[in-house]
């Protein structure tokens, strides 16, 4: 029994190292097919006519060079003030109105410096008493009442899973909050994952609280 149960747990073990590489070269090499065939039929039959040759690939290629020549021609002062009429153009299309803003405002937030700007993480008591929330910190604020009562708070963003451009921002007093020591992108991982994703600095062992002073936030 002692050796089936250590057989048992070797190939447990073995799935779980072999399972994910399998899994990730497969969506690699499924999105690759899908963009070589998606653009290649295009350039293919040029290529070989003008060449005489064509290999697998040649769409995907053209693709990332299509991709470069873009953010070139995005970086021109002229382009610049171009793009917003060929998009206001483009977004007329039937269906693409509906689909076109959604996804663009998704891979803005994916590939821009702007999430960066998060300055910690927190987490909170919320919607109610012992359910906790994780959120970044994005600024901090003093509140004053009519009666000349401040309160120290934080601007929080609350991010939602799967898609991070559908969160929502509250405002919370600071002496509700915890700062986690943890590196914002981890955090960013687990939330947008919906706590499937369990990076190394939130295991349980790993997480730490930190104080954080009003100097220290101000200075990240």
């Amino acid at each position: 029994m002692k050796i089936k149960s250590k057989l048992h747990n070797y190939f447990i073990a073995g799935i779980v190292v072999v399972l994910p590489i399998l899994l990730t070269v497969n969506v690699l090499v499924i999105t690759v097919r899908v963009l070589d065939n998606l653009f290649g039929r295009f350039i293919y039959p040029y290529f070989e006519k003008i060449f005489g040759v064509s290999f697998f690939g040649l769409g995907l290629f053209s693709v990332i060079i299509l991709i470069f020549i873009t953010g070139m021609l995005t970086a021109n002062v002229f382009m610049k003030k171009l793009m917003p009429f060929l998009e206001n153009w483009f977004v007329r299309v039937p269906f693409v109105a509906q689909v076109y803003p959604s996804i663009k405002q998704l891979v803005n937030f994916l590939f821009s410096k702007e999430k960066m700007a998060f300055k910690k993480v927190v987490i909170f008591e919320y919607p109610k008493k012992n359910i906790y929330t994780m959120g970044f910190v994005t600024n901090e604020l003093s509140l004053k009442s009519t009666d000349g009562t401040q309160l120290d708070a934080l601007s929080i963003y609350i991010s939602s899973a799967p898609n991070p451009i559908t969160g929502f921002f509250i405002i919370v007093p600071k002496k509700d909050v915890t700062f986690l020591d943890i590196p914002i992108e981890d955090a960013f991982k687990y939330i947008v994952s919906g706590g499937v994703l369990m990076p190394d600095s939130l295991n349980t062992g790993n997480l730490k609280f930190s104080e954080q002073s009003s100097a220290d936030l101000s200075r990240d």
